[in-house]
């Protein structure tokens, strides 16, 4: 039987079904995928003659036939083949449906790799199992047919010895065809001086029970029908039929018998047989020689004592079964002891021979499979150590790890990891097994250049190379001239990042099996080491990318960029053009050293100048050239070969040049799109820097210009209308007049007038501190000082917020003021928290905001009153500059309000109060602690 699983995996996307087929193969060396991409044409791959599939994975959801009609057709075809259902559409009705259409396992699509070794494992556990369940079904058809064409007659006769069967090995051994020999004596079949010493021991039995000899391999004569004796041996067994005794005998010549014996001796298994009660009938002569167990002291004994105590349980519970029927061919793998109490991995399968006449025992097959228990074992453990190989953060650690690994899975005791150093002429060590330096006077370094023969040269010999290299026995290679502890030595290549040296001091040390976990170890390590250098460019990169935004200026950014790709990314070519308007094109800003040795000077990149840099910056492409002497490049012939070119945005490029073709590989690419990005955040930050500036300059001319026009505000206006008020007051003392009052009351309000447009002239910028508030204590302050003739405040709830308290008290003020002019001289203002904010707000009891309703959400206060209130059509209005009710209002003091909530961030709006007066909510207030 091949060990080949040869897998045909129908799935419908491309990439995943690649992907799949890589983890399969390399999680199980034995899987090899074909994939096909729907059901239809995977039927057609199993219609081909020449195709041989093991195993079949099939997805569900898929165009043409899912992935159950695909089942039921196969089975329709093949009963029998492993059929498993790998799918993303995880439902119950799906898992029914495959389970019904013979499905032999189900599994659902994940996350992570890890779905991919549970997945090799089902495929390999199924595919084994059908073999072994095809090779048990050929078992009992050769068994069917050896009994049918068996040269071993077998002979049933009743308690008075007469012939009740015989198979047809009866005419061959002894010339009577069997349906003759029915109902004769079974004394026709003997000489005659036997005869009656086989009735009178017949008959002695049937009476006592007792037997004269032993009933299995009896030496015994037979008399074939021509009247020649054949020298048999027979075998006797008892069973009833129909509430009669029978007797069978299962009749062998010598010959056969002695073929047979030999056969079961020289066999490399185990061959044992047990009664019903688990008791050693036989064991063969090999026994002996895998155990140590003499095979004749076994017999009798308990063969389950034998057995590890840990594996007892489980294998005594696979016997019971096949003893009952459930599984007549069972196949268990335990532990079994040895003569020097040791235990050995074996496998055994049984065959139920109980109840056949010619056997009446358990027939045991065992294997010793302690090897490849053992390379299970190791192949477990270096799954664990390279699961742990995915989490490592430095070179350091996973080098280490490594070569820990090959030590503790492989006996690898003078293993080590050698990298190539900065110059590229030596392979230096970067992690030793923790015996080497009893081995080695000083820490084993190979330099590029020594000659051959030396450890040296081998090494670099194997890094070079494409295969690793295996050598058992180092004293004897002979491409080895220097003398080494070593004598087994695996040398496998782990990329570009040096060698991985596996040995040990003893010869030939080292398993096909350690061999393969080499080879894996180095394949991870690789991988290992590749993410490990992403990881630290990445993280240098951050760092780097960091200080792009604490340039002051596009240069300093640009200046930054170009000692980032040098200094963390490795590049040496580096130039760094910005878009300039003024010059109409690529201007270059900032350049690496190397670039002025390889590069002639250049100008501005314009869009009639042939430059690969503007295609990219116009396309705002990335564009990689593996040699642009092929490219038509502006610089082809100056020794640059390699090239990238990177748009930032609408700021310009960055171009990484090497003078080698074809460096850059798809990490290159990834980090410098990673800068590349960077340095555009940067420079738009730098751009809005430069926009803010401005505008801030442009809001200070605005702000002085406005403090300027307020201060000829205050002075021309009030000094005409102090003098106006001094007027009148002089004209009183000459004269009483009416006209004399109404001048005092427009004097007053131009007054008013000034005073609220200074205030909206000079503080309606936004509030720069704030500090902890309380509201009670500004709004009794305001009541103090505004004009509240016969009005009332009440304060419902208390609350504590961030403000400025003069702006605070200013919104507060024109609030109450705006109460009393329009609410009459005994209105009722009240003033509380909104829900959320105030100081009894957590009280089962404060359930509402203010106004009796739903509880709010929203943190903030409300001044109200119970005031004739502001009609629904006017409300958006009551906010704009000059919008008053009362011909002496000035239309400022709602407009003040809105100004200073702005100011701090927050929203005003007017609503109907409790009372049906006006209401004024102030929202998105931050609380404070007291």
């Amino acid at each position: 039987m091949s060990d080949r699983i040869r897998v045909l995996h129908v799935e419908d996307d491309p990439d995943l079904a690649e992907i799949t087929a890589s983890f399969l193969e390399r999680e199980d060396s034995r899987i090899a995928v074909e994939t096909a991409s729907n059901a239809t044409e995977g039927l057609e791959r199993l219609d081909d003659p020449d195709a041989e599939v093991d195993c079949i994975v099939s997805d569900h959801d898929m165009p043409g036939p899912n992935g159950i009609e695909f089942l039921e057709t196969v089975r329709e075809r093949d009963p029998e083949i492993p059929f498993v259902l790998y799918t993303g559409k995880g439902s119950e009705s799906v898992a029914s449906e495959a389970i019904s259409a013979g499905v032999t396992d189900y599994l659902q699509k994940g996350g992570g790799t890890e779905q991919y070794e549970i997945l090799a494992n089902r495929v390999v556990d199924a595919v084994e199992k059908c073999r072994i369940e095809r090779e048990a079904d050929r078992t009992q058809a050769h068994l069917r047919a050896i009994t049918d064409h068996s040269m071993d007659a077998i002979v049933t006769i009743d308690a008075d010895s007469r012939i009740r069967f015989a198979n047809p090995a009866v005419e061959r051994l002894f010339g009577y065809a069997p349906a003759k020999l029915e109902g004769e004596p079974l004394a026709t079949l003997m000489p005659d001086r036997t005869r009656e010493a086989h009735r009178e021991a017949l008959a002695r039995y049937c009476e006592t029970g007792e037997r004269s000899m032993d009933w299995s391999a009896v030496e015994f004569p037979g008399k074939h029908r021509d009247g020649r004796e054949i020298p048999l041996s027979i075998s006797f067994g008892e069973f009833e039929e129909d509430g009669e005794r029978r007797f069978v005998g299962i009749l062998r010549d010598v010959t056969e018998r002695e073929r047979h014996r030999a056969f079961v001796e020289q066999s490399s298994d185990i061959v044992t047989a047990l009664d019903a009660n688990g008791t050693f009938q036989y064991a063969s002569p090999s026994v002996e020689r895998i155990l140590g167990h003499d095979p004749t002291e076994m017999v009798g004994e308990d063969a389950f004592s034998y057995v590890h105590p840990e594996d007892r349980e489980r294998v005594v519970e696979v016997f019971a079964r096949s003893v009952t029927g459930d599984d007549p061919n069972p196949a268990v793998e335990y532990r079994l002891q040895d003569a020097d109490g040791g235990y050995l991995w074996v496998e055994s399968v049984g065959s139920n021979r109980l109840d056949d006449h010619g056997v009446g025992g358990f027939v045991i097959n065992t294997r010793d499979i302690s090897d490849r228990k053992r390379r299970e074992e190791k192949l477990s453990r270096l799954r664990e150590w390279t699961r742990d190989l995915n989490y490592t953060r430095t070179v350091e650690e996973t080098t280490q790890l490594a070569v820990d690994a090959a030590d503790e899975i492989v006996g690898a005791g003078l293993s080590g990891i050698h990298l190539v150093n900065e110059a590229g002429d030596a392979l230096e060590p970067a992690a030793l097994a923790e015996s080497v330096p009893a081995f080695f006077d000083e820490q084993p370094s190979y330099d590029r250049d020594e000659p051959p023969g030396t450890r040296a040269a081998l090494a670099w010999e194997a890094y070079r190379g494409d295969e690793p290299l295996d050598v058992g026995d180092l004293s004897a290679f002979d491409r080895l001239d220097e003398e080494t502890p070593a004598e087994s030595i695996i040398l496998h290549p782990i990329g570009d990042h040096g060698l991985f040296v596996i040995s040990s001091s003893k010869p030939n040390a080292f398993t096909e099996t350690d061999v393969l976990i080499a080879e894996i170890l180095a394949n991870h390590l690789e991988t290992a080491l590749d993410r490990v250098a992403r990881e630290t460019s990445l993280e240098r990169l951050h760092d780097a990318t960091r200080g792009l935004i604490q340039a002051d200026s596009p240069e300093g950014i640009a200046e930054r960029v170009v000692e980032a790709a040098e200094e963390v990314l490795g590049f040496s070519v580096v130039t760094v053009r910005l878009y300039d308007e003024d010059a109409g094109g690529l201007v270059p800003v900032a350049v690496s050293a190397a670039v002025k040795e390889v590069l002639p000077p250049r100008g501005v990149f314009t869009s009639d100048g042939g430059s690969l840099n503007w295609d990219a910056f116009e396309a705002g492409q990335p564009r990689v050239y593996d040699d642009i002497e092929t490219a038509g490049a502006v610089d082809t012939g100056t020794g640059l070969r390699s090239l990238m070119i990177l748009p930032v945005g609408e700021h310009g490029t960055i171009s990484v040049g090497e003078t080698e073709p074809g460096v850059f590989d798809g990490t290159d690419e990834h980090l410098a799109r990673i800068l590349a990005t960077a340095a555009e955040t940067a420079l738009n930050a730098a751009a809005r820097t430069g926009r803010l500036h401005e505008r801030s300059e442009e809001l200070e001319r605005q702000n002085d210009r406005l403090e300027e026009f307020a201060s000829v505000v205050s002075h021309d206006l009030r000094n005409p209308l102090n003098v106006a008020q001094g007027r009148v007051r002089l004209a009183r003392d000459e004269c009483d007049s009416e006209h004399l009052d109404a001048a005092a009351r427009a004097h007053e309000r131009m007054d008013t007038l000034i005073a609220d447009l200074l205030t909206l002239a000079r503080e309606g910028g936004r509030v720069s501190e704030t500090e902890p508030v309380r509201l009670s204590v500004v709004v009794e302050s305001c009541w103090e000082t505004v004009e509240t003739a016969d009005a009332t405040l009440t304060v419902e709830e208390d609350l504590w917020l961030r403000a400025d308290e003069s702006r605070l008290r200013q919104l507060v003020e024109n609030l109450v003021r705006n109460s009393v002019e329009h609410g009459g001289d005994d209105v009722a203002i009240t003033v509380g928290a909104l829900g959320g904010g105030g100081e009894d707000a957590g009280d089962d009891e404060a359930g509402d905001d203010g106004t009796g309703g739903e509880a709010s959400d929203e943190v903030g206060f409300f001044v109200e009153d119970d005031g004739p209130g502001i009609p629904e059509a006017e409300r958006d209005q009551v906010f704009d500059a000059g919008y008053s009710t009362l011909q002496e209002g000035t239309g400022f003091g709602l407009r003040i309000v809105e100004q200073v909530a702005t100011a701090h961030g927050w929203s005003v709006r007017v609503t109907e109060g409790r009372e049906g007066g006006a209401r004024f909510e102030v929202t998105g207030v931050e609380p404070a602690g007291e």
